[in-house]
C-alpha cells in the first residue's frame, strides 16, 4: 500500500490478504525400444504418458465467505491426465562411418498453478488444455577422413499448438478489471544445426601434440503463427489487443556461430582460442526493438601436469572479450526499459590454479 506520509517513496506492507499453498503432483511413465535390423538399420519407438494434478489452498480463508453463494472457495483443484507422447526414429549406418536418421516426437506442457484459476472471480479456468509440441528432425552424423573429421547436421521443424495467451476483462458496473489465461496461440520453429570437429595434427612426440579446430553453426527461423495477446488500457476500461501473428519470436538470434582451435603442446602445455558470434535479435514480440549483433574473442593458456603419484596441478591464464566489444550477457524479453544485463566492455583477464588429488 502507499505510504500516506511519503507518497513519492516506497510502498509499505499492508494488511495480509492471502496466504496460498500450492501442491503439484506429476506422474510420468515412459518406455522405449530399439529394433536392430540387418544392414545396420535400426528402428526406435517410444511412448510416454504424463499426468499432473494441481491443488491450491487459501490458508487465510475468511469464514464469512463460507456461505452458499460464496464466489471465492477455500481451495481449487484440477488435473491434466493422459498426456501421451510418442517418439519414432529410424537410423541407417553406412560403412561404419556415418549415419542418416529421421525422427518424430510429440510432447506436452501442462498449465502452471497460477493459470488454472481466476482470482478475480474465484472460478476454475476450466477451458485450459496443455500446450502441445510436435517435431520432425532429419540429420546425419559421422566420422570421415580416417576419423580426423567428425560432423553432425540436423534439420528440424517444430510446431507448438495451444500456446497460452491472455484475455482481458475491462472494468464496468458489474465487475473489476482482470485478465486470465486461455489457449489461443501457435508457434512455428524450423532451423538447421551444424557441428564440425577436426584433427589436423596429432603426435606423441615434438612440440605440438595435437591441433583440433572446431565450429558449430545454427540457423533459427522461429515465428508466431496465429497469436494475439490482450491487455487493458491505462484506465482499465477497454481492451488493447496486439496481433503477433507472423512475427519473429522474441529472444532468438537467427544465426549463432562458435569456432576455435584447441592445441595440446609438450609437457602438458595447452592453448585455446575461440570466437563466438550472435546475430541481432528482437527482444519484444512486436518486433519493434532489436539488439545489435556482436562477436566475442576469448583465449586461454595453461599447463596441466602430474606432480606426484596422486596429485595433478593445473595453472592457467586467460582473456575474455579480447577485442573489447560491447555485448550483453542476458536479455529480458518484453521487459522495457531494463532489458539488458551488459557484459564487461573492456578486455577481462583472469588466472587460476587447480590442485587435484586422486585416491
Amino acid at each position: 500500500v502507499s505510504d500516506s506520509t511519503n507518497l513519492s517513496g516506497y510502498n509499505l506492507v499492508g494488511a495480509m490478504r492471502s496466504n496460498q499453498s500450492t501442491i503439484s503432483k506429476t506422474g510420468t511413465y515412459f518406455t522405449q525400444w530399439t529394433l536392430a535390423m540387418p544392414g545396420d538399420l535400426s528402428f526406435t519407438a517410444g511412448l510416454g504418458m504424463s499426468n499432473m494434478n494441481l491443488e491450491l489452498k487459501d490458508q487465510l480463508y475468511v469464514p464469512a465467505n463460507n456461505k452458499p453463494d460464496a464466489k471465492i472457495p477455500r481451495g481449487y483443484q484440477t488435473s491434466y491426465l493422459n498426456m501421451v507422447s510418442p517418439h519414432f526414429a529410424v537410423n541407417k549406418v553406412f560403412k561404419k562411418m556415418f549415419t542418416l536418421y529421421a525422427s518424430y516426437s510429440k510432447g506436452y506442457k501442462a498449465p502452471v498453478s497460477s493459470y488454472f484459476f481466476i482470482p478475480a472471480t474465484g472460478e476454475l479456468n476450466r477451458g485450459l488444455v496443455p500446450e502441445t509440441g510436435e517435431q520432425i528432425e532429419l540429420g546425419t552424423k559421422g566420422n570421415l577422413m580416417k576419423k580426423r573429421l567428425q560432423y553432425e547436421i540436423a534439420v528440424f521443424k517444430t510446431v507448438f499448438y495451444n500456446k497460452m495467451t491472455a484475455v482481458a476483462v475491462p472494468l464496468n458496473s458489474v465487475t473489476t478489471a482482470y485478465s486470465y489465461m486461455r489457449n489461443g496461440g501457435r508457434q512455428n520453429h524450423q532451423g538447421v544445426e551444424l557441428l564440425l570437429r577436426g584433427t589436423v595434427f596429432e603426435s606423441a612426440q615434438g612440440f605440438f601434440r595435437s591441433v583440433k579446430p572446431f565450429a558449430n553453426f545454427a540457423y533459427s527461423d522461429f515465428r508466431y503463427g496465429t497469436f494475439k495477446f490482450q491487455t487493458l488500457n491505462s484506465a482499465r476500461t477497454g481492451i488493447v489487443e496486439t496481433d503477433y501473428s507472423g512475427k519473429v519470436v522474441a529472444g532468438v538470434s537467427p544465426i549463432t556461430v562458435n569456432c576455435g582451435i584447441d592445441m595440446n603442446l609438450f609437457y602438458g602445455l595447452y592453448f585455446s582460442i575461440n570466437y563466438s558470434y550472435r546475430d541481432a535479435m528482437y527482444f519484444t514480440s512486436d518486433n519493434l526493438n532489436q539488439t545489435k549483433s556482436f562477436g566475442i574473442l576469448n583465449s586461454k593458456a595453461g599447463i596441466k601436469t602430474q606432480i606426484a603419484k596422486h596429485f595433478e596441478l593445473e595453472v592457467f591464464v586467460g582473456a575474455n572479450n579480447i577485442t573489447s566489444t560491447q555485448y550483453y550477457q542476458m536479455v529480458f524479453v518484453n521487459q522495457l526499459p531494463d532489458a539488458y544485463i551488459p557484459g564487461p566492455r573492456e578486455i577481462n583477464f583472469y588466472a587460476g590454479l587447480n590442485l587435484r588429488f586422486s585416491f
